[in-house]
Protein backbone atom coordinates (compact mmCIF):
# COMPACT_ATOMS: atom_id res chain seq x y z
CA UNK A 1 0.00 0.00 0.00
CA UNK A 2 1.08 3.75 -0.63
CA UNK A 3 1.94 5.53 2.07
CA UNK A 4 -0.59 7.91 2.21
CA UNK A 5 1.14 11.77 0.69
CA UNK A 6 0.65 15.09 2.19
CA UNK A 7 -2.07 16.42 2.44
CA UNK A 8 -3.28 19.43 -0.31
CA UNK A 9 -1.99 22.68 1.63
CA UNK A 10 -4.18 24.62 -0.45
CA UNK A 11 -7.36 23.98 -2.56
CA UNK A 12 -8.21 26.58 -5.35
CA UNK A 13 -12.20 26.59 -6.06
CA UNK A 14 -13.22 25.77 -9.69
CA UNK A 15 -14.10 29.40 -9.96
CA UNK A 16 -10.88 30.40 -10.36
CA UNK A 17 -10.20 27.94 -13.40
CA UNK A 18 -13.13 30.22 -15.30
CA UNK A 19 -12.50 32.92 -17.65
CA UNK A 20 -15.46 35.38 -18.34
CA UNK A 21 -17.23 33.46 -21.81
CA UNK A 22 -20.59 34.68 -23.41
CA UNK A 23 -23.67 32.70 -22.31
CA UNK A 24 -25.01 31.73 -19.01
CA UNK A 25 -26.55 27.92 -19.97
CA UNK A 26 -23.51 26.55 -20.60
CA UNK A 27 -23.12 24.81 -16.84
CA UNK A 28 -20.39 22.05 -18.36
CA UNK A 29 -17.91 24.50 -19.86
CA UNK A 30 -14.16 25.54 -18.40
CA UNK A 31 -12.95 28.57 -19.35
CA UNK A 32 -13.77 29.32 -23.47
CA UNK A 33 -13.96 25.20 -23.58
CA UNK A 34 -17.46 23.73 -24.34
CA UNK A 35 -16.80 20.11 -22.43
CA UNK A 36 -20.07 18.98 -23.63
CA UNK A 37 -18.90 18.67 -27.16
CA UNK A 38 -14.93 18.32 -26.44
CA UNK A 39 -14.55 16.56 -23.18
CA UNK A 40 -11.57 15.05 -24.46
CA UNK A 41 -9.68 18.97 -24.50
CA UNK A 42 -6.97 19.23 -21.52
CA UNK A 43 -9.02 22.28 -20.49
CA UNK A 44 -11.48 19.73 -19.78
CA UNK A 45 -9.84 16.76 -18.21
CA UNK A 46 -10.55 15.56 -14.98
CA UNK A 47 -7.68 13.98 -12.69
CA UNK A 48 -8.39 12.49 -9.76
CA UNK A 49 -6.03 10.36 -7.81
CA UNK A 50 -5.52 8.41 -4.22
CA UNK A 51 -3.50 7.38 -2.04
CA UNK A 52 -3.52 5.42 1.17
CA UNK A 53 -6.43 4.13 3.22
CA UNK A 54 -6.93 0.04 2.10
CA UNK A 55 -7.56 -2.24 4.69
CA UNK A 56 -9.05 -5.71 4.08
CA UNK A 57 -11.20 -8.15 5.78
CA UNK A 58 -13.32 -5.98 8.11
CA UNK A 59 -10.56 -3.54 9.01
CA UNK A 60 -11.69 0.14 9.49
CA UNK A 61 -9.52 1.90 7.16
CA UNK A 62 -6.25 4.34 7.13
CA UNK A 63 -6.79 7.81 6.33
CA UNK A 64 -6.35 8.42 2.18
CA UNK A 65 -5.97 10.99 0.43
CA UNK A 66 -7.67 12.70 -2.95
CA UNK A 67 -6.62 14.94 -4.90
CA UNK A 68 -8.40 16.56 -7.90
CA UNK A 69 -7.16 18.53 -11.14
CA UNK A 70 -9.67 19.69 -13.79
CA UNK A 71 -6.85 20.94 -16.87
CA UNK A 72 -3.87 20.43 -14.41
CA UNK A 73 -5.09 23.13 -11.77
CA UNK A 74 -5.61 21.62 -8.49
CA UNK A 75 -9.63 21.85 -7.51
CA UNK A 76 -11.54 20.50 -4.89
CA UNK A 77 -12.78 17.49 -4.69
CA UNK A 78 -15.70 17.45 -2.66
CA UNK A 79 -17.67 20.49 -1.34
CA UNK A 80 -20.90 21.73 -0.16
CA UNK A 81 -22.06 20.58 -3.56
CA UNK A 82 -21.15 17.16 -3.36
CA UNK A 83 -18.03 15.06 -5.11
CA UNK A 84 -16.69 16.36 -8.70
CA UNK A 85 -17.34 14.36 -11.49
CA UNK A 86 -15.65 13.33 -14.71
CA UNK A 87 -17.39 16.46 -16.47
CA UNK A 88 -16.05 19.37 -14.00
CA UNK A 89 -19.28 19.34 -12.24
CA UNK A 90 -20.39 18.22 -8.88
CA UNK A 91 -22.84 15.59 -7.56
CA UNK A 92 -24.49 15.07 -4.12
CA UNK A 93 -27.28 13.85 -2.63
CA UNK A 94 -30.29 15.62 -0.86
CA UNK A 95 -30.06 16.86 2.69
CA UNK A 96 -32.43 14.09 3.19
CA UNK A 97 -31.35 11.16 1.59
CA UNK A 98 -34.26 10.07 -0.22
CA UNK A 99 -32.85 9.87 -3.36
CA UNK A 100 -31.98 6.49 -4.27
CA UNK A 101 -28.31 4.62 -4.87
CA UNK A 102 -27.99 6.24 -8.77
CA UNK A 103 -29.81 9.37 -8.58
CA UNK A 104 -27.57 12.67 -7.68
CA UNK A 105 -28.14 16.46 -7.73
CA UNK A 106 -25.80 17.72 -10.05
CA UNK A 107 -24.12 21.24 -9.80
CA UNK A 108 -22.04 23.10 -12.38
CA UNK A 109 -20.64 26.77 -12.40
CA UNK A 110 -22.03 29.27 -15.10
CA UNK A 111 -18.34 30.25 -16.81
CA UNK A 112 -20.47 33.98 -17.19
CA UNK A 113 -21.26 34.63 -13.78
CA UNK A 114 -19.06 32.05 -11.72
CA UNK A 115 -21.83 30.86 -10.08
CA UNK A 116 -22.75 27.32 -9.38
CA UNK A 117 -26.25 26.20 -11.24
CA UNK A 118 -28.52 23.61 -10.12
CA UNK A 119 -28.45 20.98 -13.31
CA UNK A 120 -31.05 18.82 -11.66
CA UNK A 121 -31.59 15.72 -10.53
CA UNK A 122 -29.57 12.77 -13.30
CA UNK A 123 -28.77 9.62 -12.81
CA UNK A 124 -25.09 7.96 -12.47
CA UNK A 125 -24.16 4.29 -13.35
CA UNK A 126 -21.30 4.81 -11.53
CA UNK A 127 -20.37 7.19 -8.45
CA UNK A 128 -18.92 10.52 -9.05
CA UNK A 129 -15.58 10.01 -10.54
CA UNK A 130 -13.78 11.42 -6.79
CA UNK A 131 -15.71 9.27 -4.69
CA UNK A 132 -15.38 6.54 -7.43
CA UNK A 133 -11.65 6.56 -6.35
CA UNK A 134 -12.56 5.71 -2.69
CA UNK A 135 -15.27 3.20 -3.96
CA UNK A 136 -12.84 1.61 -6.13
CA UNK A 137 -9.57 1.69 -3.27
CA UNK A 138 -12.42 -0.35 -0.78
CA UNK A 139 -13.00 -2.93 -3.88
CA UNK A 140 -9.59 -3.46 -4.67
CA UNK A 141 -8.90 -4.10 -0.85
CA UNK A 142 -11.32 -6.76 -0.74
CA UNK A 143 -9.54 -10.36 -0.26
CA UNK A 144 -11.78 -12.67 -1.87
CA UNK A 145 -10.72 -16.41 -1.99
CA UNK A 146 -10.80 -18.80 -4.37
CA UNK A 147 -13.60 -22.11 -3.42
CA UNK A 148 -11.97 -23.99 -0.74
CA UNK A 149 -13.16 -27.25 -2.50
CA UNK A 150 -13.91 -30.86 -1.35
CA UNK A 151 -15.60 -33.75 -2.49
CA UNK A 152 -16.57 -37.55 -1.63
CA UNK A 153 -15.03 -39.41 -3.15
CA UNK A 154 -12.18 -37.58 -2.61
CA UNK A 155 -10.79 -35.55 -6.00
CA UNK A 156 -7.89 -37.58 -5.42
CA UNK A 157 -9.32 -40.68 -5.35
CA UNK A 158 -10.74 -42.61 -8.32
CA UNK A 159 -14.16 -41.53 -9.26
CA UNK A 160 -16.38 -44.35 -10.40
CA UNK A 161 -19.33 -43.57 -13.46
CA UNK A 162 -22.86 -43.80 -12.57
CA UNK A 163 -22.13 -43.08 -9.00
CA UNK A 164 -22.52 -40.32 -6.98
CA UNK A 165 -20.14 -37.51 -6.21
CA UNK A 166 -21.17 -34.89 -2.78
CA UNK A 167 -19.49 -31.62 -4.18
CA UNK A 168 -19.25 -28.69 -1.44
CA UNK A 169 -16.45 -25.65 -0.09
CA UNK A 170 -14.90 -26.16 3.60
CA UNK A 171 -17.15 -24.99 6.71
CA UNK A 172 -15.95 -21.35 7.34
CA UNK A 173 -15.71 -20.47 3.39
CA UNK A 174 -18.61 -19.58 2.45
CA UNK A 175 -18.93 -15.77 4.46
CA UNK A 176 -19.24 -12.19 3.67
CA UNK A 177 -16.07 -10.56 3.14
CA UNK A 178 -15.13 -6.63 3.60
CA UNK A 179 -13.17 -3.91 2.97
CA UNK A 180 -12.68 -0.12 3.35
CA UNK A 181 -10.90 3.10 2.02
CA UNK A 182 -11.22 6.76 3.72
CA UNK A 183 -11.03 9.90 2.46
CA UNK A 184 -11.53 13.54 3.60
CA UNK A 185 -13.31 12.24 7.00
CA UNK A 186 -15.78 9.82 4.80
CA UNK A 187 -15.00 5.59 5.45
CA UNK A 188 -16.42 3.57 2.45
CA UNK A 189 -17.23 -0.35 2.90
CA UNK A 190 -17.20 -2.62 0.39
CA UNK A 191 -18.50 -6.13 0.68
CA UNK A 192 -18.27 -9.32 -1.42
CA UNK A 193 -20.95 -11.73 -0.59
CA UNK A 194 -21.06 -15.09 -2.12
CA UNK A 195 -23.75 -15.88 -4.60
CA UNK A 196 -23.12 -18.96 -6.13
CA UNK A 197 -20.91 -21.57 -7.39
CA UNK A 198 -20.69 -23.32 -10.63
CA UNK A 199 -19.26 -26.40 -10.64
CA UNK A 200 -17.75 -27.92 -14.32
CA UNK A 201 -17.54 -31.42 -14.06
CA UNK A 202 -15.35 -31.75 -17.26
CA UNK A 203 -17.35 -33.95 -18.61
CA UNK A 204 -19.11 -31.23 -20.67
CA UNK A 205 -21.89 -30.65 -17.58
CA UNK A 206 -22.57 -27.86 -15.55
CA UNK A 207 -24.15 -27.62 -12.16
CA UNK A 208 -25.06 -24.47 -10.37
CA UNK A 209 -24.74 -24.45 -6.40
CA UNK A 210 -26.45 -21.24 -4.47
CA UNK A 211 -24.79 -22.55 -1.37
CA UNK A 212 -22.22 -24.21 -0.15
CA UNK A 213 -22.76 -27.59 -0.58
CA UNK A 214 -23.37 -29.92 2.16
CA UNK A 215 -20.27 -31.94 3.45
CA UNK A 216 -20.70 -36.17 3.21
CA UNK A 217 -20.59 -37.90 6.65
CA UNK A 218 -20.30 -41.14 7.36
CA UNK A 219 -24.28 -41.69 7.62
CA UNK A 220 -24.54 -40.69 4.74
CA UNK A 221 -25.43 -43.89 2.27
CA UNK A 222 -22.83 -44.33 -0.08
CA UNK A 223 -24.82 -44.47 -2.92
CA UNK A 224 -27.29 -41.34 -2.45
CA UNK A 225 -26.79 -38.39 -4.19
CA UNK A 226 -26.12 -34.79 -2.70
CA UNK A 227 -28.90 -33.00 -1.30
CA UNK A 228 -28.16 -30.13 -3.00
CA UNK A 229 -24.61 -30.04 -4.62
CA UNK A 230 -23.14 -33.36 -6.79
CA UNK A 231 -22.78 -34.71 -9.87
CA UNK A 232 -22.63 -38.31 -11.29
CA UNK A 233 -20.19 -38.96 -14.10
CA UNK A 234 -21.67 -41.61 -16.72
CA UNK A 235 -18.35 -41.71 -19.05
CA UNK A 236 -15.01 -42.35 -18.15
CA UNK A 237 -11.96 -39.33 -19.00
CA UNK A 238 -9.99 -42.32 -20.74
CA UNK A 239 -9.94 -40.35 -24.01
CA UNK A 240 -9.43 -37.01 -22.41
CA UNK A 241 -6.35 -35.16 -22.74
CA UNK A 242 -3.63 -36.59 -19.87
CA UNK A 243 -6.40 -39.01 -19.36
CA UNK A 244 -8.07 -37.09 -16.73
CA UNK A 245 -11.00 -34.60 -16.08
CA UNK A 246 -10.45 -30.81 -15.40
CA UNK A 247 -13.13 -30.01 -12.36
CA UNK A 248 -13.39 -26.02 -11.92
CA UNK A 249 -15.18 -24.84 -9.34
CA UNK A 250 -15.98 -21.03 -10.01
CA UNK A 251 -17.59 -19.07 -7.25
CA UNK A 252 -19.37 -15.36 -8.20
CA UNK A 253 -19.16 -12.77 -5.73
CA UNK A 254 -21.88 -9.90 -5.37
CA UNK A 255 -19.80 -6.82 -4.74
CA UNK A 256 -21.71 -3.75 -3.16
CA UNK A 257 -20.38 -0.72 -1.41
CA UNK A 258 -22.03 1.62 1.43
CA UNK A 259 -20.71 4.80 3.40
CA UNK A 260 -21.27 8.44 4.65
CA UNK A 261 -25.58 7.82 3.31
CA UNK A 262 -23.76 6.60 -0.13
CA UNK A 263 -24.37 3.19 -1.36
CA UNK A 264 -24.16 1.47 -4.69
CA UNK A 265 -23.19 -2.08 -6.50
CA UNK A 266 -19.94 -3.35 -8.43
CA UNK A 267 -19.59 -5.96 -11.12
CA UNK A 268 -19.71 -9.42 -10.04
CA UNK A 269 -16.37 -11.02 -8.90
CA UNK A 270 -15.66 -14.58 -9.64
CA UNK A 271 -12.31 -16.76 -8.31
CA UNK A 272 -11.98 -20.16 -9.65
CA UNK A 273 -10.18 -23.36 -8.37
CA UNK A 274 -9.27 -26.64 -10.62
CA UNK A 275 -8.50 -30.14 -9.87
CA UNK A 276 -8.17 -33.23 -12.17
CA UNK A 277 -10.04 -35.74 -11.34
CA UNK A 278 -9.83 -39.57 -12.68
CA UNK A 279 -13.10 -41.38 -13.71
CA UNK A 280 -13.31 -45.36 -14.37
CA UNK A 281 -15.70 -47.87 -14.62
CA UNK A 282 -16.34 -50.40 -12.16
CA UNK A 283 -15.49 -53.93 -13.73
CA UNK A 284 -16.56 -56.75 -12.12
CA UNK A 285 -14.16 -60.04 -11.71
CA UNK A 286 -15.62 -63.31 -12.29
CA UNK A 287 -13.54 -66.16 -10.91
CA UNK A 288 -14.43 -70.07 -11.01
Amino acid sequence: MQAVRRALVAIVTVALLLTAAPGIGHADEWGDVDCTTRPNDPQCTVEVVYTGGGNSTGGSGSNGNVACKVGGEVVECQNAFGWLGGDGCYYGKDAGNFLPANQWIKTCIDPASGDMVNGGVVTLFQPPAALGVVTQRAVNSLAIPKPAIAANPSLTAQQLVHIPIWWWVQPGWWRTHTASASAGGLTITARAVPQKITWYAGDGTTTVCTGPGTPWTPRADPKAASPDCGHTYTTTCANEPGGKFTLRAVATWEISWSGGGFSGTEPAITTTTAANVTVAEFRAVITG
